[in-house]
């Protein structure tokens, strides 16, 4: 089975390389750092650890689905089974790509596999939780699917669910919309247990909390 990754990543020179030696152990067919417009040397330290990488200079790109989407384009005209899609600033444990792995040699007729961080629900600040679960439940109830942690950016997806959508969101509601617009097909979803990781001090994150929510909403309600 053939995998290949997509990394969005905006200004994650520290975390990047961690990320991506972490994915090592699998084998993937490839893995494509997608930098966003980064002004940190990202680009170079996703070369260094050994990636592919896609350039999006300052200008270009705007936001995760747009470079999601540039990824996308780059790579859907290989051969291969699976996108794996996780997030660059080390808030994925690249180790628990396993459990995914483990799944689909149980099902391996899954189509869509979504990283769940509901056991792992009390590391996440709270009003993140709450929004998350909120639109989660409501979003869910519009398409029909029940899901754990809709918003999770750690997910596998088989490559001729995801080929055939038509997504145009730039910013984080590229994943909601993936999820929206694949409910309309009959699929075998599947919820894979991750790990929630949230560092001590402060944290750095690109999503601006009311307004890429209000985003996330209005854009899945479009699908």
């Amino acid at each position: 089975m053939r995998i290949v990754a997509i990394i969005a990543a905006h200004d994650e020179a520290d975390h990047i390389a961690s990320v991506l030696e972490g994915l090592k152990p699998f084998g993937l067919h490839r893995i494509l750092v997608v930098d966003d417009g980064s002004s940190d040397g990202t680009a170079a330290a996703a070369a260094a650890a050994g990636a592919e990488v896609l350039r999006l200079e300052p200008g270009l790109g705007g936001g995760k689905g747009q470079a999601m989407r540039a990824g996308i384009a780059r790579l859907k005209d290989d051969a291969f089974d699976f996108y794996l899609f996780l997030d660059a600033d080390g808030q994925h444990d690249p180790a628990d790509f396993q459990r995914f792995a483990d799944h689909l040699e149980v099902h391996p007729d899954a189509d869509f596999l979504i990283g769940s961080r509901y056991l792992d629900r009390a590391k996440i600040p709270a009003k993140r939780w709450r929004t998350n679960a909120l639109g989660t439940w409501t979003l869910g109830r519009i398409a029909g699917v029940t899901w754990e942690d809709s918003q999770s950016g750690f997910r596998l997806i088989r490559k001729k669910v995801l080929d055939r959508l038509d997504l145009r969101a730039t910013g984080f509601a590229i994943e909601m919309e993936i999820a929206m617009k694949a409910a309309d097909w009959r699929l075998r979803w599947a919820h894979i247990p991750i790990q929630a990781i949230y560092r001590p001090g402060p944290h750095r994150s690109h999503f601006r909390g009311v307004m890429d929510t209000w985003l996330i909403a209005w854009e899945s309600l479009k699908c």
